[in-house]
């Protein structure tokens, strides 16, 4: 008879006596005796119980046979005497009289070895349920992996992963999932590979990572746990939860700071020696009665005046700028232009061109650029510049030359031959300085009465409309600020 499990069915009959145990195997289907008369036969012994459901024991020599031997079998003992010592011995789970009462046993334990497999693989479908339900829920994006030939191979993912990184099931399973989401930079792919090598070494990792989303680049905290930590292992579970926006608050709280930087240095620095020089001069008037004194004083007030709406104006640049609509830039042009104190400048308007944009800081922005070039593109322009750059025009005569500034619309044509619109702005002074690439830096000023601000204020302007800004020497040899709007 088949007395195992399915996939099981092996009985085995050991005894001292080779024919005894000859005798009881014939009468029992799917069992095989073994003599254990002499040491080689006890030897074959440890095999057979390797694959046996049930020892059956005759006597002593059968169960000693038995006694320490690893397995998952059952010994019965098959006696006339319940009290005799293979009855009583504490290997035994059960002692049957007569070969009736035998294959009663054996069958009794078949059923409930049966039973006990069916509750322990209904106990594993109801984990791997669980399991299951757990990783499709989790409101993070999550996969299940596996390692082939050293590639994570998309085993399984959630919900929040095809949602987040816009590649369904179907798509990335069977697939190796750095293909997908790894951007395709060498610091991106260096990472990802030396996290490969760590998780086939059987750590837990938990660290930042940057990845490709359906909206872009984001920043996610990767937590991968392999089925078996601390050995080589070919499986585990990852998860992304997306930390993208913290990020963000980071980076605009880093920019904040180092404005509030820029403002401590200015009102520390270039406020405070106005302020002194206006102390000064009014001390004086009031020792010496002299009122002329006072006008210098005035001068010092007029530039910390300068100054604050000068730090005002850049405390006002955010990362956006409010409601846009189209805008004409040689109108907006034309409007600042009457705002900056030009005097003998002159304005040519080089075509139109129409930008999505807040009419009121695009006005401001043309405004800093007009007062950098009216200021510091020429000997004949105002004597005390108060911006970036004193840039002085050489002229021919004592005299100087007026200066033009010319605006127009502007053609772009990025590395990757994409075509741009834009505008630009152009004088035809002396040019750029020699440190040309800080010209937008907050501060940076060649000018002994500058502040360093008015660049810096219309590159803030570009930035939150999304411009792209750059400083380069124009046709004339004087400076051109070109602006690429789309």
């Amino acid at each position: 008879m088949n007395t195992g499990p399915s996939g099981r069915s092996s009985v085995l009959v050991l005894a001292g006596n080779a024919d005894e145990a000859a005798d009881v195997a014939e009468a029992l289907d799917s069992a095989a005796p073994a003599s254990v008369d002499d040491a080689e036969a006890r030897s074959r012994v440890v095999d057979d119980l390797a694959a046996a459901d049930v020892a059956v024991v005759l006597d002593v020599d059968g169960l000693d046979a038995v006694r320490g031997r690893e397995g998952a079998f059952r010994v019965v003992a098959l006696v006339d005497d319940p009290a005799a010592p293979p009855a009583t011995d504490s290997l035994v789970d059960a002692v049957a009289t007569t070969p009736a009462d035998l294959d009663a046993t054996l069958r009794w334990l078949a059923a409930r070895e049966e039973r006990e497999v069916d509750r322990s693989d209904e106990a594993l479908r109801a984990e791997r349920d669980r399991l299951l339900a757990l990783f499709s829920n989790v409101p993070d994006p999550a996969i299940a992996y596996d390692y082939v030939d050293g590639e994570p191979i998309v085993h399984r993912v959630n919900d929040a992963f095809e949602e987040t990184f816009g590649y369904d099931a179907e798509t990335v399973v069977d697939e190796s999932v750095d293909d997908f989401i790894v951007p395709p930079t060498d610091e991106a792919e260096a990472e990802a590979a030396e996290l490969n090598d760590r998780l086939q070494r059987g750590e837990n990792v938990r660290r930042e990572v940057t990845r490709e989303t359906a909206d872009g680049i984001g920043h996610f905290i990767l937590h991968v746990v392999p089925i078996r930590l601390d050995a080589e292992n070919v499986s585990g579970y990852a998860i992304y939860t997306d930390v993208t926006e913290r990020r963000e608050r980071e980076a605009a709280l880093e920019r904040q700071n180092g404005r509030l930087d820029e403002f401590a240095s200015i009102v520390s620095h270039d406020l405070r020696n106005p302020l002194s020089v206006a102390k000064g001069y009014v001390d004086l008037a009031t020792e010496t009665d002299e009122t002329a004194q006072l006008e210098k004083a005035a001068g010092a007030l007029n530039r910390m005046d300068e100054l604050v709406g000068d730090l005002l104006s850049l405390a006002r640049q955010g990362e956006s700028v409010g409601e846009t609509e189209p805008v004409s830039i040689e109108a907006l042009a034309r409007d600042a232009w009457e705002s900056v104190d030009t005097g003998g400048v002159e304005l040519v308007v080089d075509g139109d061109v129409t930008v999505d944009a807040n009419a009121t800081r695009t006005r401001e922005l043309l405004e800093n650029v007009f007062r950098n070039s009216v200021e510091h593109g020429s000997t004949c322009s105002r004597a005390e510049p108060d911006d970036s750059v004193d840039r002085g025009r050489q002229s021919p005569d004592d005299d100087g030359d007026p200066l033009t500034v010319r605006v127009g619309d502007a053609a772009f044509r990025g590395d990757d031959g994409a075509a741009g619109r834009g505008f630009f702005v152009e004088d035809d002074g002396r040019g750029l300085p020699e440190e040309g690439d800080r010209l937008f830096e907050s501060g940076f000023t060649t000018a002994e009465n500058g502040t360093g601000l008015g660049l810096a204020i219309t590159k803030r302007i570009a930035d939150a409309h999304g411009w792209e800004v750059r400083a380069l020497t124009g046709e004339s040899g004087g400076a051109r600020f070109e602006f690429k709007t789309s």
